[in-house]
């Protein structure tokens, strides 16, 4: 029988060729899109910042702060789109970090701010001129070093030579280079020299700038043709400097530089390093840019290494670090295999309730759903790759895609059956297919589309998580749509022709079997327990509703009150272990190198003694590699063996790493962590004031606050302790003698710092040639004191004759925010003793306020980790709030009603209690990503009450008693409920036993999911009859009340 005037559900169930090409768009469509989308483990994001860096060589911070960082900060004062101002003043270097609004052009705005840059006109002379950019993030993708014991010049040739033939590779588009210093033409004169030959160093530079020099002059136009001019003298070599002459005398004798000094080519001298496995090594990080695959870059660079092996000289080692691409395509498999158990556990889940052929059909609309989302992926208003949190929001929504289709395939399948009557076999007819699906399209439809809205703020969250939650909302989204227009264009029509009769072959008759022992099993459950428990319930249902709110309570205490472990980042261990060391400001070189050592070889300890107690076990320590932050700053990486081959994880490790390593003398900081996360340690507290002894005093209070909280550790304060300074000033007679400060000033950093002669380009580098004393004068104060300063008359004076020497201290590094000098106090937290949340909130509660009365000047505020711990909240709850009032809304329009969605939705925070009871059956800490599971449970778990209270209106309407309407509804949707919530459980079931590193950042979520719809829905088939059952109490929404039932449910 032919449908008509049934709009897109009757034409595509009358064309069942529209519906398959339809279905095979989606599919080709999605396989090719598949095939192009770039993976990588975890979402990039941008920052949408502009960062400004200036070098001032031989400066202390608090002249970076004064000379760059304070004009900087003036010139952009009142620059619109700019939101926050961060900048940092540490010696030589000076940044500027320029957060911008989110609705600004990042384009428009660098431009602006480069021409206000270029404006400043009071910029000290020997700065270098400031270079601006956006800041651009990269995917890492692996590390090649090369180490051995060559000499750092040897080294670092062979370090460029392997970056360039990598560069070459078709495959490989950015590297950075670690560990090589630039070079430099080296000149150094000894005082005594300088005074035997009455030469000062600022002579000596000018002498070889202008003997030094190359020069074109044009061309003589000659009739013959034409021929160029051009002068030609520039040293490019150490050999070429030291042949220069510095002054020819009348007997034809010369002076030359090499008669007065020693020219080296040489390395430029700086503290950074690069250790890879205790040797000097240079390391070669590789990047990915937008849609390069990380696995063919990976295998294009094992491939080169492999060969270039054998052609190193002996002593050199070639090897690969840190290969995201390994873990990556481990983590894609374990996704994947997770997926596809996943979807076999909802199979066997629908193949136990429904009929074979339904089911069946049900679960095409899984892989249609998934290709429709792949296709749309790349392509849609927030784009995203494959990745861990992608292929998690698949798994998510494994069980909830099938949801409308079970209820649409159901629904076709009991109007066959009725129209069957006592008939040993009908078949579906089209008219059947179309008014069963026409039944339940709005209801279906409507549960989609609520847990659609409870999925639509997390694109709108923002901050550092907005690329993982814009890929986990995308894809459920994009599913979830994509299963709509399966169920209700698609799925009919394949239903259409559907046999009511049950196959009685032998090789089904083991389904059958299991069939009818599910139904008889659900059948004594519904009659036998389930019927008895929610008439009584609703007959004392004030007493039943009491208890519901009481556990609600408990469960919100036992959080607050510690019960429950909580914290707000989750502990997710990395593939490696980190530790950042940080010197004390002017740490000599050889105490700094006695600490890295210490470092290295307390990791190897805890390797070694790993090694002994599990001989079995593959080496734990794989490699080790130190890398220098700056002069002061060290950072270790120490990647460990695979965690599936050690018993020791990242935590563990780390810990006894810290407890080998123990305090150390002339150290600011030890930072040991293993947990892979983008906002640094749990606690990052912030003062800011203009006043320095105050903000100084109270950055001090606040640190040894902290220190009193057990289970408060690596407690650092960014001010810390300064080193020593000679601060020089010029004595009242100095004048008098011809000498002004400035005389003083530049002799002194042209003997300690240097004189920059001029720069040559060698090859793709710049090299700087420099004139100053040597290293062995420049080690010492007495060689300062023992310095004669040169009057303009030519005259030569001791340095203490004309000025004061004054030895004072100097701050390390100086922050500020928003044109306010900072000190920020950061501290990580073992979340067995303490909650990083709870000591923040006593803090900034109790101690804060009496800190900010000692201190009038100072002020507070929360940064890092805590400033995004409370922004995200904030987010989430406007969020959580949005996507209850969509629910509300979706819920309202069609019951029309302001009551009847309230008892829908009653059911929502009790989807807490099940989440509470599965963290603490899998031991895991309550966290962000479980909160982000209770926003996206809010739009599930209206379904199955919709589904109660639905039925119930409509068995009113029919004239049944309220209590009578319930229990009916309540029974004969419980099948579809139980099998609905059992769905989406079991989809999610293979990822809560999931051990692997990456996934446990996504199992809170899974676990408040999961647990959340198991005991939502068994407290939905009584909380909800009891609460309706309560407002038909009230004589205001129960007298002369007409109950309107939903159009298009089914009788």
């Amino acid at each position: 029988m032919k449908a008509e005037g049934h709009g897109l559900i009757g034409w595509f169930a009358n064309n069942p060729v529209a519906a398959n090409l339809l279905m095979l768009l989606i599919v080709v469509a999605g396989l090719l899109s598949a095939q192009s989308i770039s993976k990588e483990m975890f979402p990039q994001a941008e920052t949408g910042n502009i960062q400004i860096t200036a070098s001032y060589p031989g400066a202390a911070p608090i002249e970076v702060e004064t000379g760059v960082i304070l004009p900087i900060e003036a010139a952009l004062q009142g620059e619109k789109g700019i939101k926050q101002i961060r900048s940092t003043a540490s010696r030589d270097m000076g940044s500027v970090v320029l957060e911008l609004e989110s609705d600004e052009d990042l384009n428009e705005v660098l431009g602006r701010v480069k021409n206000r840059i270029d404006g400043i006109v009071n910029f000290p002379e020997h700065l270098e001129k400031p270079t601006i950019n956006k800041e651009e993030v990269f995917r890492f993708v692996l590390s090649v070093n090369v180490a051995g014991s060559l000499e750092r010049k040897a080294l670092k040739r062979l370090g460029q030579q392997v970056h360039d033939e990598l560069l070459a590779l078709p495959e490989i588009k950015r590297l950075m280079l670690w560990g090589v210093e630039n070079d430099e033409v080296a000149i150094e004169v000894h005082e005594q020299q300088l005074r035997e030959f009455d030469l000062t160093l600022n002579e000596v530079a000018s002498i070889l700038r202008a003997s030094s020099f190359d020069l074109p002059a044009g061309m003589i136009r000659a009739r013959e043709g034409h021929i160029m001019v051009r002068t030609q003298g520039k040293a490019y070599t150490a050999e070429d400097f030291s042949a220069l002459v510095l002054r020819s005398h009348s007997d034809g004798t010369e002076l030359r530089l090499s008669d007065v000094a020693t020219v080296r080519d040489t390395l430029v001298e700086t503290n950074g390093q690069v250790r890879f496995d205790q040797q000097s090594a240079v390391s070669i990080g590789v990047f990915a840019l937008q849609g390069q695959s990380l696995l063919a870059i990976d295998q294009a660079v094992v491939r080169y290494v492999d060969n270039k092996r054998s052609n190193l000289p002996e002593g050199v080692s070639l090897d690969t670090n840190f290969q995201t691409a390994f873990y990556l395509q481990g983590r894609l498999d374990m996704m994947l295999n997770n997926l596809a158990v996943g979807a076999l556990l909802v199979m066997i889940v629908l193949s136990l309730f429904l009929n074979l052929s339904v089911a069946g059909w049900v679960m095409l609309g899984i892989p249609v759903s998934f290709l429709g989302a792949l296709w749309l992926m790349p392509v849609n208003p927030f784009p995203v790759n494959i990745t861990i949190p992608s292929l998690f929001a698949f798994i998510l929504v494994l069980g909830i895609v099938v949801d409308d289709a079970i209820v649409i395939g159901e629904s076709i399948y009991a109007q066959t059956r009725r129209q069957a009557a006592n008939k040993p076999e009908l078949r579906a007819s089209v008219d059947t297919v179309i008014r069963g699906t026409r039944k339940v399209a709005a209801p279906a439809t409507i549960g989609v589309l609520t847990t659609v809205a409870a999925f639509v703020p997390m694109l709108f969250v923002g901050g550092t998580m907005a690329p993982m939650l814009e890929s986990i909302a995308v894809v459920v989204i994009l599913c979830l749509l994509f299963s709509l227009i399966e169920s209700k264009l698609i799925l009919p029509a394949h239903l259409v022709g559907m046999s009511t009769k049950i196959n009685t072959s032998p090789r089904f008759s083991w389904l059958n079997s299991c069939q009818r022992g599910t139904q008889v099993l659900l059948g004594k459950l519904i009659e036998r327990g389930y019927r008895p428990l929610l008439s009584k319930a609703i007959v004392y249902r004030y007493t039943a509703l009491a208890a519901f709110l009481a556990c609600l309570l408990i469960a919100i205490n036992a959080v607050r009150s510690g019960l429950v472990a909580y914290e707000f980042f989750p502990n997710v261990p990395g593939d490696m272990v980190m530790a950042d060391i940080v010197m004390q400001e002017g740490a000599s070189r050889d105490r700094r190198e006695q600490v890295l050592q210490a470092v290295e070889q307390a990791a190897y300890r805890v390797s070694e003694r790993h090694q002994q107690q599990y001989p079995q076990e593959p080496v734990l320590l794989e490699h080790l590699l130190l890398y220098s932050l700056d002069d002061n700053s060290v950072r270790f990486n120490a990647s460990l063996n695979r965690s599936e081959l050690r018993s020791v994880n990242a935590p563990e490790f780390e810990k006894l790493w810290r407890e080998a390593m123990g305090p150390q003398v002339g150290v600011r900081q030890q930072r040991y962590y293993s947990t892979s996360n983008a906002w640094g340690a749990k606690i990052n507290l912030s003062l800011s004031g203009a006043d320095t002894s105050e903000l100084t005093a109270a950055g001090r209070e606040l640190q040894n606050k902290l220190a009193e909280y057990k289970g408060v550790y690596d407690i650092y304060n960014s001010q810390g302790i300064g080193g020593r300074e000679v601060q020089i000033s010029l004595k009242p007679h100095a004048q008098q003698m011809g000498i002004q400060l400035a005389d003083v000033a530049r002799q002194v950093r042209q003997a300690f710092y240097g004189e920059e002669v001029q720069r040559l380009q060698r090859g793709p580098d710049t090299v700087k040639v420099m004139v100053r004393y040597p290293l062995d004068e420049r080690r010492s104060l007495a060689s300062l004191e023992r310095m004669q300063i040169r009057a303009a008359d030519g005259r030569a004076v001791d340095i203490r004759e004309v000025a004061n020497l004054h030895l004072g201290n100097t701050v390390s590094a100086i922050s500020r925010l928003d044109r306010k000098r900072t000190v920020t106090i950061t501290a990580d937290v073992d979340s067995e003793l303490a909650q990083s949340g709870k000591v923040i909130n006593e803090i900034t509660t109790e101690f804060i306020p009496q800190l900010l009365k000692r201190y009038p000047s100072v002020s507070f505020g929360l940064g890092g980790a805590s400033l995004e711990q409370q922004t995200l909240m904030k987010r989430m709850i406007i969020g959580f709030i949005a996507s209850l009032f969509f629910i509300y809304s979706l819920l309202a329009i069609p019951l029309r009603s302001y009551v009847q969605p309230l008892i829908i939705m009653a059911a929502i925070p009790f989807g807490f209690i099940g989440a509470l009871i599965g963290h603490s059956l899998f031991g895991v800490s309550f966290s962000l990503m479980s909160l982000f599971g209770l926003v996206a449970l809010a739009g599930v778990v209206v379904n199955d009450s919709l589904i109660l209270v639905e039925f119930t209106n409509r068995a009113r309407a029919k004239g049944d008693s309220v209590e009578a309407a319930l229990v009916k509804a309540g029974t004969q949707r419980f099948r579809a409920i139980v099998l609905t919530t059992l769905t989406t459980f079991a989809g999610l079931l293979p990822i809560l036993f999931e051990r692997s590193l990456q996934a446990q950042f996504v199992i809170p979520m899974a676990l408040s999911l999961g647990f959340g719809i198991v005991f939502a829905t068994a407290i939905t088939l009584v909380l909800v009859p009891c609460l309706y059952r309560s407002i038909d109490d009230l004589p205001k929404f129960s007298r002369g009340k007409v109950v309107r039932p939903m159009d298009g449910v089914p009788d």
